[in-house]
């Protein structure tokens, strides 16, 4: 019984990140959800103590797992490596609708202290990961010796405004100058 309880929580939160990717997070009503899910409404509030509640569990289930599969895919990889595959993974070529959800929350976080928290706390994630990323290069003489953490902030600033102007007009040619941008700041700073 309790597996099945969670799996039709997972599905309630899968069918909301799905509707927020296709709407924006602000667009998508419970009514909708529901009748996505084929589920009443008793069903959501069981789970979950108000529509809030719901989004900010989805939206931080769906951020966590990016973060895992990302991780998942690093892990065996050299240093250097990694950096790569992080640009690749987190720059868009193309229309990404999954950017569009960052940017609904990101909106929302601008003036909400709940999804602002969210928001922070998936930032220092990926913030944590490249730092551990780049300690390890200099544990491994892969990288000089510097201040992980500046270079860190540094490299996702960066990673951040390449991305914000591929979201309005992306195409591979401006992924590729963006990435080439940030493979040379690697060469430079580390």
């Amino acid at each position: 019984m309790k597996k099945k309880t969670e799996e039709l929580r997972v599905r309630i939160l899968d069918g909301a990140v799905a509707l927020f990717i296709e709407k924006g997070i602000e667009k998508v009503t419970t009514r909708e959800l529901t009748e996505y899910l084929g589920l009443s409404r008793s069903h959501i509030y069981h789970y979950f103590k108000d529509w809030q509640s719901l989004c900010l569990a989805a939206l931080e289930r769906f951020m966590q797992q990016e973060l895992d599969d990302l991780a998942e895919s690093l892990a065996g990889r050299e240093p250097h490596e990694k950096l790569s595959v992080l640009i690749k993974y987190y720059l868009p070529e193309g229309p990404d609708a999954v950017w569009q959800l960052y940017d609904s929350l990101w909106r929302l976080a601008s003036h909400d202290a709940a999804y602002a928290e969210l928001a922070e706390r998936n930032m220092n994630c990926w913030m944590e990961m490249i730092a551990d990323i780049i300690r390890e290069g200099v544990g491994l003489k892969a990288f000089r010796a510097l201040d992980a953490e500046r270079v860190t902030r540094q490299f996702v600033a960066m990673l951040n405004g390449y991305s914000e102007n591929l979201i309005i007009h992306p195409s591979p040619e401006k992924c590729q100058l963006a990435s080439d941008d940030l493979h040379d700041f690697i060469r430079q700073m580390l």
